[in-house]
């Protein structure tokens, strides 16, 4: 859940951008996208700030580590969406500017989004240092859940490089759009497109489970329809039932 509204907040963000950073005319329209790059980037960083809480909550709370879907909707947009109204209320002009389609450089108004991602990047700085350390602590010890380890090391390492690629990110995002900045524009456009492809990497190329979904997928596109039923036909109920039982459990890593 936690990694499927990252990329859908990191999907309408560079979409938009993409799309409407230079489109300064009209005015209401330039603001409307400006409003609308401010909460998806900052949708990112909320769900960023999640998942750090959910890997935190798997490896050294470990009991109870699920967050009801409610709660993580509620964080995951209201968040931005309550700082990108009180923004546009407090100071309204300065969304959109005559150069591009952003937060004003001049009134202030930037840090109403440099300070969540500060603040979200030095709280998930504390959250990933300590699930390491405990990580450490758990594979150091003779623990029979090897699997479940390996899976939560995975999700954190992401995690961790997603963080530093975003952090680093907007750091040069802070001198985007100064004059005569070409090479901080070409630096933030590469570790930009970087998340997609870890993204890519780390939870499809190299996961098994996704992997075996792209098999299952396209052996059903190219199997004929009438092999399909009867493959269906034939299929032990035992073993749906024990499928389905499977599917019925709900753990901490299935919101990550």
């Amino acid at each position: 859940t936690i990694h499927l509204h990252l990329c859908i907040c990191l999907f309408m963000a560079d979409l938009v951008f993409l799309v409407g950073i230079s489109q300064t005319e009209p005015e209401g329209g330039c603001r409307f996208v400006a409003g609308l790059l401010h909460f998806f980037f900052l949708g990112v960083m909320t769900w960023m700030l999640l998942e750090g809480v959910q890997l935190y909550r798997m490896v050294v709370l470990v009991f109870n580590a699920t967050i009801r879907p409610l709660y993580l909707y509620l964080f995951g947009y209201g968040i931005p969406l309550a700082i990108v109204v009180l923004s546009a209320i407090i100071r309204p002009k300065g969304y959109g500017t005559k150069q591009h389609c952003w937060l004003s450089l001049k009134d202030g108004l930037i840090w109403s989004f440099f300070g969540p991602v500060c603040f979200i990047v030095i709280l998930n700085v504390f959250f990933f240092i300590i699930t390491v350390w405990r990580l450490a602590q758990k594979f150091a010890t003779l623990n029979p859940d090897l699997s479940k380890l390996h899976k939560i090391r995975a999700f954190t390492v992401t995690a961790v490089a997603q963080m530093c690629i975003l952090g680093l990110m907007w750091v040069f995002g802070a001198f985007l759009f100064d004059k005569g900045m070409t090479v901080v524009e070409y630096i933030f456009t590469i570790l930009n497109s970087l998340q997609g492809v870890l993204v890519f990497v780390m939870h499809c190329l190299l996961s098994k489970q996704v992997r075996d979904e792209y098999v299952q997928f396209l052996s059903c596109i190219c199997t004929p329809q009438k092999k399909r039923y009867s493959d269906f036909s034939s299929t032990n109920p035992s073993s749906s039932q024990s499928q389905g039982s499977r599917s019925g459990q709900h753990t901490g890593e299935s919101q990550i």
